[in-house]
């Protein structure tokens, strides 16, 4: 098995750098924590209309690195809300590493929450998260969808809400052209507290008439979590 540091230099080879804050918002992500681990951070080339490639490795407290990067993705900048965004092509859930031969488990003890709302803190008001939901570790969201669970409540859907990028949703779903990639959702940051509120409410009239609906035992399980989720964003626009 090729070493993550292997991979790390051959990446270099090729263009990748080490993300500098002095230089680019995602250097903010380079040496974070997460957990017991710290992110690496790699910039690559521009593409076509100015957005940066950019992977994150997992680093151990003794150096090692993982043998995958668990996210890949495309950050863009720009002078009006709308064009600051981030892309999250590939986010491995599990990754190993080859000289401690351990595993680590990013579902659990909220690393993959923390992982995204790193990144969404790097996106303005206005701005905006896509994330694919083609892969193997984001099934159940497309499930979820199929099933005609609304997206705030799908497991990703619901992530990107949690993470301040739930003032409204797209599904996309049908590549115009070829050349956007797999489906993913796209979650929005509101441009203000009036904003988010007027969002909220939107939400919530889509949630209501979702609460009242049957389903079949084939589905149960994936109902029944989208409709905790629904309840709990309900309970905190009470709140507000």
């Amino acid at each position: 098995m090729v070493s993550g540091q292997s991979i790390i230099d051959n990446l270099q080879e090729k263009g990748w750098i080490p993300a500098n804050s002095r230089q680019h918002p995602l250097g903010r992500l380079h040496e974070k924590s997460l957990d017991s681990h710290k992110l690496v951070a790699l910039l690559g080339a521009k593409n076509k209309i100015g957005a940066n490639y950019f992977q994150i490795f997992l680093q151990t407290d003794s150096g090692e690195l993982s043998n995958q990067p668990v996210v890949r993705g495309i950050y863009h900048q720009g002078k009006y809300p709308g064009y600051n965004w981030i892309e999250i092509s590939n986010f491995l859930t599990h990754l190993s590493f080859s000289t401690s031969r351990q595993n680590l488990d990013l579902t659990t003890n909220g690393l993959a929450q923390q992982l995204f709302q790193y990144l969404a803190d790097l996106i303005p008001p206005g701005g905006h998260m896509m994330v694919e939901y083609d892969s193997p570790e984001q099934q159940d969201t497309a499930r979820s969808l199929a099933l005609g669970i609304p997206i705030a409540v799908t497991p990703l859907g619901y992530k990107l809400f949690s993470i301040g990028c739930g003032a409204g949703f797209r599904d996309w779903y049908f590549a115009e052209g070829g050349t956007e990639g797999p489906r993913k959702l796209q979650g929005f940051k509101a441009l203000n507290s009036q904003h988010a509120q007027t969002k909220m409410e939107e939400i919530a009239r889509e949630l209501k008439p979702f609460l009242n609906r049957t389903s079949s035992a084939a589905d149960l399980e994936l109902m029944k979590a989208a409709r905790d989720r629904a309840q709990t964003i309900l309970n905190k626009l009470e709140r507000t």
